[in-house]
């Protein structure tokens, strides 16, 4: 079958999760970059919808990072990222789903907030790692594609108001759950802890992650940063991190 070759996004947190996923079972892949915007041709091709992450093993493309994740963990078992325990088992995925489907798009809202009103930070933050001929033609093509963005992240005033408001709600939970021996479900890592830790990543970016956003970043995401600094879901985050991340199991970089 050859190594699974994975499409991402560089920046966003599900392509992170997957990432994650590679590197800690240290299944040795391909990758290839595609900035916002420019992916649509080839999602389309691979799945026929719009998003990414999608990974091809062999004649199959998978999309959605939890349908990937599943199936990683049915191929490659070990180190396993599923309690074996069935209770347990779906107390981490309840907890996966959460921050997926309701904490993922908030804070996504949040981190493209602060990079949507400026067209230079934005399309240097996109196209980091493709060269300058891309970053040209990705500007050239901002003003058709920041409507876009806005509409389909739900980038409005209502749902950025929405999104602040439940931020702290987010870290009470985070915290909560974690507080006995720092981790979700059953006192050892897990897809659990996995998901929580790359999904607040699109704020938080800690040291280890795989892209590291280029410099500077805009002062809105920067004050927004460090207004959770002090919390112990921000530490939290950081540790996860430093312990589990890993290396990469990347085994060749692909031509973006």
């Amino acid at each position: 079958m050859g190594a699974p070759t994975l499409f991402h996004f560089r920046v966003a947190h599900y392509s992170e999760k997957v990432r994650w996923g590679l590197d800690f079972k240290g299944i040795p892949h391909r990758r290839r970059a595609l900035p916002p915007g420019f992916h649509l041709p080839h999602a389309l091709l691979l799945t026929g919808k719009r998003t990414l992450p999608i990974l091809q093993l062999g004649r199959r493309a998978i999309r959605d990072s939890t349908a990937i994740l599943a199936e990683l963990e049915r191929l490659y078992p070990e180190p396993a990222l599923y309690p074996v325990d069935p209770v347990l088992r779906g107390r981490a995925l309840a907890i996966e789903d959460y921050y997926d489907e309701e904490v993922a798009p908030a804070l996504r809202r949040l981190f493209w907030s602060t990079y949507l009103p400026d067209s230079q930070a934005c399309a240097r933050m996109t196209t980091d790692g493709f060269g300058p001929a891309t970053r040209l033609a990705w500007r050239a093509l901002w003003p058709v594609m920041r409507p876009l963005f806005r509409s389909n992240m739900q980038i409005q005033p209502e749902p950025l108001r929405l999104a602040r408001e439940a931020l702290g709600g987010y870290f009470d939970r985070l915290e909560s759950d974690t507080a006995g021996d720092g981790f979700h479900v059953g006192g050892r890592f897990s897809v659990a802890d996995l998901t929580a830790a790359a999904v607040l990543t699109a704020l938080i970016r800690p040291f280890q992650f795989s892209y590291p956003l280029p410099e500077p970043w805009p002062p809105a995401l920067v004050e927004l940063r460090e207004s959770l600094a002090e919390r112990p879901g921000f530490q939290w985050v950081q540790g996860i991190y430093r312990d589990f991340r890993g290396n990469s199991s990347e085994v060749a970089a692909h031509p973006v």
